[in-house]
Protein backbone atom coordinates (compact mmCIF):
# COMPACT_ATOMS: atom_id res chain seq x y z
CA UNK A 1 0.00 0.00 0.00
CA UNK A 2 1.16 3.56 -0.94
CA UNK A 3 0.80 6.45 1.23
CA UNK A 4 1.75 10.39 1.15
CA UNK A 5 3.90 9.40 4.02
CA UNK A 6 6.36 6.62 5.27
CA UNK A 7 4.47 5.72 8.61
CA UNK A 8 6.42 5.39 11.30
CA UNK A 9 6.06 3.75 14.52
CA UNK A 10 7.18 4.58 18.17
CA UNK A 11 7.59 1.78 20.32
CA UNK A 12 10.27 2.78 22.41
CA UNK A 13 8.97 5.80 24.94
CA UNK A 14 10.49 9.25 24.14
CA UNK A 15 11.75 8.71 28.15
CA UNK A 16 13.27 5.45 27.83
CA UNK A 17 16.27 3.93 26.03
CA UNK A 18 15.88 0.57 26.03
CA UNK A 19 12.63 -1.66 25.80
CA UNK A 20 12.96 -6.28 25.74
CA UNK A 21 9.80 -7.70 24.60
CA UNK A 22 8.65 -11.07 23.04
CA UNK A 23 7.77 -11.78 19.69
CA UNK A 24 4.15 -11.70 18.80
CA UNK A 25 2.80 -14.99 18.06
CA UNK A 26 0.51 -13.70 15.21
CA UNK A 27 1.10 -14.74 11.43
CA UNK A 28 -0.46 -11.27 9.98
CA UNK A 29 1.29 -9.60 7.32
CA UNK A 30 2.61 -5.91 8.65
CA UNK A 31 2.73 -2.95 6.39
CA UNK A 32 5.72 -1.34 5.89
CA UNK A 33 7.09 1.42 8.23
CA UNK A 34 10.04 2.26 10.30
CA UNK A 35 11.33 2.80 14.00
CA UNK A 36 12.23 6.75 14.26
CA UNK A 37 15.67 7.30 16.55
CA UNK A 38 16.59 3.65 18.00
CA UNK A 39 18.02 0.51 16.83
CA UNK A 40 16.48 -2.76 16.76
CA UNK A 41 17.49 -6.20 16.97
CA UNK A 42 15.30 -9.28 16.48
CA UNK A 43 16.25 -12.72 17.08
CA UNK A 44 14.14 -15.68 15.87
CA UNK A 45 13.72 -19.41 17.06
CA UNK A 46 10.89 -20.60 15.21
CA UNK A 47 8.58 -19.14 12.83
CA UNK A 48 8.83 -19.08 8.92
CA UNK A 49 8.23 -16.43 5.82
CA UNK A 50 9.85 -13.59 4.14
CA UNK A 51 11.19 -10.07 6.35
CA UNK A 52 11.82 -7.20 3.71
CA UNK A 53 14.05 -4.42 4.93
CA UNK A 54 14.24 -1.42 2.36
CA UNK A 55 14.64 -3.05 -1.11
CA UNK A 56 15.60 -6.44 0.34
CA UNK A 57 13.39 -9.41 1.13
CA UNK A 58 15.24 -12.15 3.65
CA UNK A 59 13.88 -14.95 4.30
CA UNK A 60 12.89 -16.14 8.07
CA UNK A 61 15.10 -19.58 8.84
CA UNK A 62 15.70 -19.85 12.62
CA UNK A 63 17.34 -19.35 14.20
CA UNK A 64 18.19 -16.05 12.79
CA UNK A 65 18.89 -12.32 13.37
CA UNK A 66 17.86 -9.39 11.95
CA UNK A 67 19.51 -5.89 12.69
CA UNK A 68 17.53 -2.46 11.98
CA UNK A 69 19.07 0.84 12.06
CA UNK A 70 16.87 3.60 13.10
CA UNK A 71 14.64 4.71 9.97
CA UNK A 72 14.77 1.54 8.22
CA UNK A 73 11.81 0.43 6.87
CA UNK A 74 10.37 -2.58 6.94
CA UNK A 75 7.70 -5.32 6.75
CA UNK A 76 6.93 -9.33 7.80
CA UNK A 77 5.46 -11.86 6.18
CA UNK A 78 4.91 -14.79 8.63
CA UNK A 79 3.39 -18.17 7.38
CA UNK A 80 4.31 -20.05 10.53
CA UNK A 81 3.93 -18.31 14.06
CA UNK A 82 7.23 -16.97 14.89
CA UNK A 83 9.02 -16.79 18.50
CA UNK A 84 11.64 -15.25 19.56
CA UNK A 85 12.27 -12.05 20.99
CA UNK A 86 12.89 -8.01 20.43
CA UNK A 87 15.31 -5.82 21.69
CA UNK A 88 15.18 -1.65 20.94
CA UNK A 89 17.52 0.91 22.07
CA UNK A 90 18.65 4.25 21.72
CA UNK A 91 22.52 4.73 20.92
CA UNK A 92 22.53 6.20 24.64
CA UNK A 93 22.68 2.90 26.07
CA UNK A 94 25.81 1.81 24.96
CA UNK A 95 27.79 5.23 25.70
CA UNK A 96 29.92 3.03 27.95
CA UNK A 97 30.29 0.34 26.15
CA UNK A 98 32.55 0.81 22.98
CA UNK A 99 32.97 -2.49 21.77
CA UNK A 100 29.30 -2.99 21.39
CA UNK A 101 28.95 0.08 19.13
CA UNK A 102 31.27 -1.15 16.88
CA UNK A 103 29.65 -4.68 16.78
CA UNK A 104 26.20 -2.22 15.32
CA UNK A 105 27.84 -0.91 12.38
CA UNK A 106 29.34 -4.47 11.57
CA UNK A 107 26.04 -6.25 11.97
CA UNK A 108 24.33 -7.14 8.49
CA UNK A 109 20.18 -6.88 8.07
CA UNK A 110 20.09 -10.93 8.53
CA UNK A 111 22.38 -13.01 10.35
CA UNK A 112 22.47 -16.87 11.27
CA UNK A 113 22.61 -17.03 15.23
CA UNK A 114 25.47 -19.68 16.26
CA UNK A 115 25.57 -21.44 19.61
CA UNK A 116 21.73 -21.24 19.81
CA UNK A 117 21.31 -22.25 23.43
CA UNK A 118 23.71 -20.11 25.61
CA UNK A 119 22.06 -16.47 23.27
CA UNK A 120 18.50 -17.90 23.97
CA UNK A 121 19.37 -18.76 27.92
CA UNK A 122 20.95 -14.85 27.73
CA UNK A 123 17.69 -13.44 26.12
CA UNK A 124 15.78 -15.37 28.75
CA UNK A 125 17.72 -13.67 31.65
CA UNK A 126 17.55 -9.97 30.30
CA UNK A 127 13.68 -10.23 29.82
CA UNK A 128 13.24 -11.36 32.79
CA UNK A 129 15.56 -8.35 33.96
CA UNK A 130 13.43 -5.84 32.05
CA UNK A 131 9.97 -6.98 33.32
CA UNK A 132 11.29 -6.66 36.83
CA UNK A 133 12.28 -3.31 36.68
CA UNK A 134 16.09 -3.65 36.89
CA UNK A 135 17.93 -1.39 36.93
CA UNK A 136 19.53 0.84 33.45
CA UNK A 137 23.14 -0.20 34.35
CA UNK A 138 22.14 -3.98 34.59
CA UNK A 139 19.94 -3.53 31.37
CA UNK A 140 22.68 -2.03 29.79
CA UNK A 141 25.24 -4.45 30.61
CA UNK A 142 22.81 -7.53 29.35
CA UNK A 143 22.64 -5.08 26.03
CA UNK A 144 26.12 -5.31 26.37
CA UNK A 145 26.93 -8.94 26.51
CA UNK A 146 23.92 -9.99 23.41
CA UNK A 147 25.89 -7.59 21.40
CA UNK A 148 29.00 -9.09 22.31
CA UNK A 149 27.36 -12.60 21.56
CA UNK A 150 26.35 -11.64 18.33
CA UNK A 151 29.75 -10.22 17.15
CA UNK A 152 30.97 -13.28 15.62
CA UNK A 153 27.68 -13.41 13.25
CA UNK A 154 28.35 -10.47 11.35
CA UNK A 155 32.27 -9.18 10.35
CA UNK A 156 35.57 -8.97 12.85
CA UNK A 157 36.18 -5.36 14.01
CA UNK A 158 39.74 -4.21 14.38
CA UNK A 159 41.04 -2.86 17.09
CA UNK A 160 41.92 0.39 15.41
CA UNK A 161 37.96 0.72 13.87
CA UNK A 162 36.76 0.41 17.74
CA UNK A 163 38.64 3.37 18.84
CA UNK A 164 36.68 5.60 16.37
CA UNK A 165 33.22 3.56 16.62
CA UNK A 166 32.00 6.66 18.98
CA UNK A 167 32.97 9.49 17.20
CA UNK A 168 31.45 7.65 13.73
CA UNK A 169 28.39 6.77 15.11
CA UNK A 170 27.89 10.57 16.21
CA UNK A 171 28.46 11.23 12.68
CA UNK A 172 26.05 8.63 11.14
CA UNK A 173 23.39 10.10 14.00
CA UNK A 174 24.00 13.74 12.46
CA UNK A 175 23.85 12.11 9.16
CA UNK A 176 20.51 10.86 9.90
CA UNK A 177 19.13 13.80 11.26
CA UNK A 178 20.13 16.68 8.82
CA UNK A 179 20.81 14.53 5.87
CA UNK A 180 17.53 16.18 3.62
CA UNK A 181 19.16 19.69 4.89
CA UNK A 182 22.97 19.50 5.27
CA UNK A 183 25.11 17.95 2.35
CA UNK A 184 28.20 19.50 3.05
CA UNK A 185 30.90 16.90 5.34
CA UNK A 186 32.03 20.03 5.91
CA UNK A 187 29.38 20.84 8.07
CA UNK A 188 29.16 17.64 10.39
CA UNK A 189 32.72 17.91 10.72
CA UNK A 190 32.10 21.20 12.26
CA UNK A 191 29.74 20.36 14.28
CA UNK A 192 31.95 17.31 16.00
CA UNK A 193 34.39 20.07 16.48
CA UNK A 194 36.69 17.93 14.34
CA UNK A 195 38.98 18.64 11.07
CA UNK A 196 37.23 17.45 7.79
CA UNK A 197 40.74 15.14 7.71
CA UNK A 198 40.03 13.73 11.14
CA UNK A 199 36.69 12.95 9.93
CA UNK A 200 37.81 11.09 6.69
CA UNK A 201 39.87 8.94 8.86
CA UNK A 202 37.37 8.33 11.39
CA UNK A 203 34.91 6.99 8.47
CA UNK A 204 37.73 5.16 6.36
CA UNK A 205 38.81 3.36 9.68
CA UNK A 206 34.97 2.56 10.57
CA UNK A 207 33.91 1.37 7.52
CA UNK A 208 36.21 1.77 4.70
CA UNK A 209 34.19 4.73 3.06
CA UNK A 210 34.47 8.31 2.61
CA UNK A 211 32.40 10.97 5.03
CA UNK A 212 30.62 11.45 1.43
CA UNK A 213 30.19 8.14 0.60
CA UNK A 214 28.27 7.51 4.03
CA UNK A 215 26.16 10.85 3.69
CA UNK A 216 25.29 9.38 -0.30
CA UNK A 217 24.14 6.32 1.59
CA UNK A 218 21.57 7.71 3.64
CA UNK A 219 20.28 9.61 0.91
CA UNK A 220 19.84 6.73 -1.03
CA UNK A 221 18.39 4.76 1.38
CA UNK A 222 15.64 7.40 2.05
CA UNK A 223 15.15 8.07 -1.65
CA UNK A 224 14.53 3.71 -2.24
CA UNK A 225 12.12 4.18 0.44
CA UNK A 226 10.09 6.93 -0.72
CA UNK A 227 9.75 5.36 -4.05
CA UNK A 228 8.78 1.82 -2.74
CA UNK A 229 6.31 2.81 -0.24
CA UNK A 230 5.21 5.87 -0.80
CA UNK A 231 3.19 7.32 -3.91
CA UNK A 232 4.96 10.71 -4.18
CA UNK A 233 6.31 11.15 -7.32
CA UNK A 234 9.74 11.95 -8.72
CA UNK A 235 9.61 15.45 -8.77
CA UNK A 236 7.98 15.47 -5.46
CA UNK A 237 11.25 12.75 -3.98
CA UNK A 238 13.63 15.56 -5.74
CA UNK A 239 12.14 18.22 -3.72
CA UNK A 240 11.58 16.18 -0.20
CA UNK A 241 15.17 15.26 -0.61
CA UNK A 242 16.35 19.18 -1.22
CA UNK A 243 17.38 18.47 -4.75
CA UNK A 244 17.74 21.71 -6.82
CA UNK A 245 15.36 19.78 -9.47
CA UNK A 246 14.15 16.23 -10.54
CA UNK A 247 17.08 16.29 -13.63
CA UNK A 248 19.67 16.12 -10.59
CA UNK A 249 17.79 13.63 -8.39
CA UNK A 250 17.65 11.17 -11.69
CA UNK A 251 21.28 11.84 -12.10
CA UNK A 252 22.69 11.05 -8.57
CA UNK A 253 20.30 8.09 -8.02
CA UNK A 254 21.45 6.56 -11.55
CA UNK A 255 24.79 6.78 -10.83
CA UNK A 256 24.49 5.19 -7.41
CA UNK A 257 22.11 2.57 -8.31
CA UNK A 258 22.12 2.27 -12.03
CA UNK A 259 18.57 2.50 -12.23
CA UNK A 260 16.44 5.55 -12.70
CA UNK A 261 13.82 5.85 -10.21
CA UNK A 262 11.07 4.84 -11.84
CA UNK A 263 12.89 2.23 -13.53
CA UNK A 264 13.74 1.50 -9.24
CA UNK A 265 10.47 1.79 -8.80
CA UNK A 266 9.06 -0.86 -11.50
CA UNK A 267 11.27 -3.08 -10.99
CA UNK A 268 10.29 -3.99 -7.36
CA UNK A 269 6.98 -3.14 -8.12
CA UNK A 270 6.56 -5.81 -10.28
Amino acid sequence: MLVDTLPSKKKLETHASLKVSRMKPVIKPSRPHKHAGYHELIFLFDGAGSHTIGDQRFEVVPPSGFYLGPDQIHCWDFSRIPSGFVLMFKESALASYMQSQQVLFNLPNQFKIKDQEILLALLEQFYEAYKQGASDGILYAFLNLILVQTQEFGEQPDHAASSFSEQFLNYKALVNEQFKETKNTEAYARQLNISIKQLQKICKTAVNASPTEVLKERMIIEAKNLLLYSNKNVSEIALELNFSDASNFIKFFKTHSNLTPLEFRGKKLV
